[in-house]
């Protein structure tokens, strides 16, 4: 259960939804049995529109201008932008995977600052 608005839910090919809230949470939900979430990602800003990749990374679109993966065992994997000087001047509204690489860009964010970003992420549960 969240404990502030939930933001997102999303389904994986593994069975599991993925559910983002306000209350600074990521819960990963095995269909089988909803009871208990598997997973329970606690992050330091509200969660937006999430995304999770055919190959199961979760994209975290955040208040405070960043973007986390994790995978859905709860793993941190990276944390975008890595400077400050990329990515979104304000917070990040939504992030969305593409299937195949276009121009070397498998993940698009947008945020209040009016922008849409894409990004090369390489397979990051393979490293």
């Amino acid at each position: 259960i969240h404990y502030r608005s939930v933001t997102s839910a999303v389904f994986t090919r593994e069975d599991k939804v993925v559910s983002g809230s306000d209350d600074r949470s990521v819960k990963v939900w095995d269909l089988k049995n909803m009871r208990c979430p598997v997973a329970t990602i606690r992050v330091d800003s509200a969660v937006n529109r999430l995304s999770v990749s055919a190959s199961g990374v979760i994209a975290i679109p955040h208040d405070n201008r960043h973007i986390r993966l994790f995978d859905l065992t709860g793993q941190r994997l990276a944390r975008l932008p890595r400077s400050s000087r990329q990515g979104h001047n304000r917070m990040v509204a939504s992030a969305a995977w593409v299937d195949d690489i276009v121009g070397g860009v498998n993940l698009f964010t947008s945020g209040f600052d009016r922008r849409v970003l894409g990004w090369c992420v390489i397979s990051l549960k393979d490293q």
